[in-house]
């Protein structure tokens, strides 16, 4: 994974501080601030794991992204609640936040539909680190996405065959 400079970290923490600063500013405001604010980490919306469904998808695909597939990077922490708690603390120092927003700026690869149900998203496989890399709002999906995707598509053809066979 790509190391994030301090100089960035300090960029972003003291950006992030002259926002919160800003009492006239509604919040709904601060909050796309705070979206441009977090573009600037390289390793922002970082996936660390799938599930099945898209496993599945992505089979049905080759294994290759393609423009409105259905697969979404879906954020465990909704980024809102995230950002108001933020902005709520007035003393962070520039590690506390730093853990504090890096930690919760995880998502994991599931369907759309998946993504727009209220009920709590678990990944069945962890991802390792640098794959599915942000691209903008995107992500890529290059060789090594590829192999991932197909090791585990075939573990999981694996495992429903045990189940079948009983």
């Amino acid at each position: 994974m790509k190391k994030v400079e301090r100089k960035t970290k300090e960029i972003m923490f003291n950006t992030f501080q002259q926002v919160q600063k800003m009492d006239e500013v509604p919040y709904f405001v601060k909050n796309k601030m705070l979206s441009a604010i977090f573009k600037m980490n390289p390793n922002k919306w970082r996936v660390i794991g799938i599930t099945e469904k898209a496993v599945l998808r992505f089979a049905e695909n080759e294994f290759k992204y393609k423009a409105r597939m259905g697969i979404n990077r879906s954020h465990i922490h909704q980024r809102s609640v995230r950002n108001k708690a933020l902005l709520a603390k007035t003393d962070w120092k520039l590690d506390e936040w730093w853990n504090y927003f890096y930690d919760r700026d995880e998502c994991i690869l599931a369907t759309s539909t998946e993504n727009m149900s209220k009920e709590e998203l678990k990944p069945s496989f962890k991802v390792p680190d640098n794959l599915f890399r942000s691209s903008g709002y995107a992500y890529s999906v290059k060789e090594d996405e590829t192999e991932f995707l197909k090791k585990i598509y075939e573990k999981l053809m694996s495992d429903s065959n045990k189940e079948i066979g009983g």
